[in-house]
């Protein structure tokens, strides 16, 4: 009976496929008088656990049944609160997960505790199967790359933010692929603002998640970053209380900080992305968030894409912001340098580390 039901809960998983990287496919079947009662999967990245659809699912049924889940629960908060305080509150009498989670602590004490039942190892091998790229992902440190498309004189816009388009039809093609590569891909409050960026791979490959840095949640309702049509993190100032309500909905993760530590130091951004096991980030912009990263020796790589033309013009936007180093001896050193012509581009890559 046990193998039957975390079988049922292992094919639920398999919904989740490309939508949940990189958090792992995970399903959950919950059983009452031998008959399955409520059934989920996690669905998308940010979304709700599996545990947490299966309850909803069941409804009152799942008080004094039994539940199934190809991973076990999660125990702390993180993108959303744990699912053991779900399964102890709805009244679960026994809980029955195929295998361990590395990242998950003392969720089997924590149930116990509460009275419920507890037994892991049921179909661990083909459960394991589920989560082999989440285990590699556990394990890996995180990486920064910064990606910008500028012109001979070092551009990214006009004095009047203008940018489209500096670099070709074939650049971009090749950016969009670029993003596929990548967990997560962030760009500022004002390339947000002044771009209204959708910020996904083009149908190049997988989307990555958007991360924004929106300090006083500016992004109009009307803005694709905040149209919930794929995962996206708004990384705000955790002093702000009232978040507007539009932003109050499935595939956007709100992530408040310390905005003020974040802008001396960019690793402040790159913990918190790394707690939502997001590890490989793309800069795409703007100037200020690409010099944050550069300068405070967060980023690894560099991917910069140069156009055969030049704007010119003081007020005009550079690819680098901030102050600046103030001796060339202080300036980042980019090794390994390598160049690739792409159309009537360049595209010149390097690395920081």
């Amino acid at each position: 009976m046990h193998k039957k039901y975390m079988d049922m809960a292992i094919r639920l998983a398999l919904k989740g496929k490309d939508s949940v990287y990189p958090n792992p496919k995970v399903g959950c079947v919950i059983v009452k008088n031998d008959k399955a009662v409520g059934k989920g999967w996690h669905e998308y990245f940010g979304g709700n656990h599996a545990e947490i659809n299966a309850l909803a699912d069941a409804g009152g049924n799942a008080c004094g049944a039994d539940l199934y889940v190809t991973l076990e629960p999660c125990n702390s908060f993180g993108k959303r609160p744990p699912c053991t305080h779900a399964i102890i509150k709805a009244g679960v009498k026994r809980v029955f997960f195929a295998v361990k989670d590395p990242n998950v602590s003392k969720s089997s004490e924590t149930l116990k505790k509460n009275g419920i039942e507890v037994k892991s190892g049921i179909l661990q091998n083909k459960a394991k199967k589920l989560i082999k790229e989440y285990l590699a992902h556990l394990k890996t440190k995180p990486k920064v790359s910064v990606k910008a498309a500028m012109t001979l004189d070092g551009k990214i816009a006009t004095y009047d933010y203008d940018s489209k388009w500096i670099t070709s039809e074939k650049s971009r093609s090749f950016a969009h692929k670029l993003r596929s590569g990548y967990d997560a891909i962030i760009v500022g409050t004002n390339t947000a603002l002044k771009d209204n960026p959708n910020l996904t791979s083009h149908g190049k490959g997988r989307n990555p998640v958007r991360v924004v840095i929106d300090a006083q949640l500016k992004i109009p309702k009307n803005y694709n970053l905040a149209d919930g049509s794929v995962p996206t993190v708004i990384i705000y100032d955790e002093t702000i209380k009232n978040v507007p309500k539009y932003l109050l909905k499935d595939n956007i993760i709100l992530a408040p900080l310390n905005i003020s530590a974040a802008k001396k130091d960019f690793n402040v951004i790159v913990n918190k992305l790394n707690i939502l096991s997001l590890k490989t980030i793309l800069i795409e912009g703007g100037g200020e968030l690409i010099s944050s990263a550069l300068f405070s020796n967060s980023a690894d790589d560099i991917y910069l894409f140069i156009a055969p033309k030049i704007i010119g013009g003081k007020n005009a936007v550079s690819v680098t912001g901030g102050m600046g180093v103030k001796k060339i001896a202080d300036a980042v050193k980019v090794k390994s340098v390598k160049v690739k012509k792409i159309g009537n581009d360049f595209l010149f890559t390097g690395k920081i580390k």
